[in-house]
């Protein structure tokens, strides 16, 4: 079954990576090999076993995963059955304690956003996910692309073991009505951030619209806050912070950057979050600032029939210091209590395998963690895919798996992005003390969850910093 938690918008939410990514990874670590080589035995019982699949993918991702992935999972092990559950960004986690609350776990694996997972292994149940150290070299691909290998070796660093496998992944593009920017006599999508601004007013000058679209639903349309946050993160990646600090030079500058680009923010941005591409193709807005790469297919797609002409895509523009993309991603895990092991075992093996790795590439752009899934794959590159690999020759970085990255968000948004572009209550000139407010309540909170030696460390604009890859 698919289990729908928020509204048919849920077809726009996307999680972390693209494949280009990897594509150039491989080029340059110059890799060279066939496909993994599983070779477990397969289910032979005539009992049929049922285990259950958690995720949160955009309903067309969905479809995918019950349409294809399964059934040539099934038809290769015959005696297992697996259930897709789709749920909302934030309840597989929560799905999760409860069941392990109750003491009823069942035949369960379960993808997760590796910025989540930390609150898992830290919950206040204590450390919910099994450890997976032993069995790890007969699930995971002895050929990692170097992100999925860092974020492996930072789990077995911080959390002592391997709980959780690289799964999937993507990375955020730039979309922009070309119709309306030509109009404006611009040429070409802005290339820096002072650029950007320059063509905003540019825009609203000649039409009178605001033409800028950011994720700014930190407390409306029903979501969290968690893309208005990682927008954030990027820029303030970008022009040189480290966000999880909150009150570096460069995490101040961001967000006077953005406060300026605020006199140009689309009415609607107040409701905007991965999933907020509407209003490009009807003209709402015609600068639709990060959203992930499946967006492209849609705009293309009936109702909004945008076209090469109409639609364009490009990697965003560059902060002062850097143009590095935020690499997001997915983590596969077995919740402690879990039953039917092997079948689990069996399961994972499979979605990590080249074949599955590959069509996901191809299918829905999905990051390959596994190496071996990018041999002999089409010439041919799409508009989309040429701008993924633009993005990732200028740097890709992965944020901090730290289990209080949603508390981060929330204090970021309630103390930092409401009051100076929701309310109003704040101005340019309260930006520092804002962003050091916040840090002070980040410390706070790490101080009394997780102790005062993180805390401390914390305290150091150097601790926590983005995982280069």
């Amino acid at each position: 079954m698919i289990k729908m938690t928020e509204s048919q918008d849920y077809e726009e939410k996307k999680k972390p990576w693209g494949w280009i990514i990897a594509i150039v990874v491989v080029a340059i670590v110059a890799f060279s090999a066939g496909y993994f080589p599983f070779h477990s035995a397969k289910t032979t019982s005539s009992s049929v076993v049922n285990i259950e699949f958690y995720e949160s993918v955009a309903a067309s991702e969905a479809k995918f995963i019950n349409d294809t992935l399964i059934p040539q999972f099934e038809a290769e092990y015959p005696g297992i059955h697996v259930t897709f559950v789709n749920v909302g960004s934030e309840d597989v986690s929560k799905d999760i304690l409860a069941m392990e609350a109750s003491g009823h776990v069942g035949p369960i694996v379960a993808g997760q956003d590796n910025l989540e997972i930390g609150q898992l292994i830290y919950s206040s149940h204590g450390n919910v996910l099994m450890n997976l150290t032993a069995m790890s070299p007969a699930l995971m691909p002895s050929s990692l692309i170097p992100a999925a290998s860092n974020l492996v070796q930072y789990e077995q660093k911080v959390f002592g073991g391997i709980y959780f496998f690289p799964f999937r992944g993507n990375v955020p593009l730039v979309f922009y009505n070309k119709t309306a920017l030509s109009d404006a006599g611009i040429s070409s999508p802005p290339a820096n951030y002072t650029q950007l601004l320059q063509d905003a007013m540019t825009i609203h000058s000649k039409t009178g619209k605001d033409p800028i679209m950011i994720q700014g639903a930190s407390t409306n349309g029903g979501h969290t806050g968690s893309s208005t946050a990682t927008e954030m993160y990027q820029m303030m990646v970008q022009f040189g912070g480290n966000p999880l600090y909150l009150n570096d030079t460069g995490d101040i500058h961001a967000v006077e950057m953005l406060y300026n680009l605020s006199a140009y923010f689309s009415p609607d941005f107040k409701t905007g979050y991965w999933g907020s591409y509407r209003g490009l193709a009807v003209g709402n807005y015609s600068i639709l600032d990060y959203q992930w790469p499946y967006v492209y297919n849609i705009l293309t797609a009936s109702p909004y029939n945008m076209t090469n002409s109409t639609l364009g895509v490009y990697p965003g523009p560059a902060g002062p210091v850097n143009a590095n993309h935020v690499l997001g991603g997915d983590v596969l895990f077995i919740p402690k209590g879990a039953t039917n092991i092997p079948s689990l075992e069996a399961f994972i093996r499979f979605l990590l395998g080249a074949q599955a790795q590959r069509e996901t590439l191809l299918n829905l752009s999905w990051v390959a963690i596994n190496q071996n899934a990018y041999r002999n794959l089409p010439k041919s590159e799409s508009v989309i895919f040429t701008a993924l690999e633009q993005a990732i020759a200028t740097g890709v970085f992965l944020r901090n798996p730290t289990p209080w990255i949603t508390e981060w968000q929330v204090i970021f948004c309630n103390d930092v992005f409401n009051p100076l572009f929701v309310t109003h209550s704040k101005t340019y000139s309260d930006i520092p003390s804002l962003l050091s407010y916040a840090h002070s309540q980040m410390y706070s909170y790490i101080a009394a969850n997780y102790g005062q030696a993180n805390a401390t460390l914390y305290n150091n604009p150097n601790a926590y910093a983005p995982i280069s890859v």
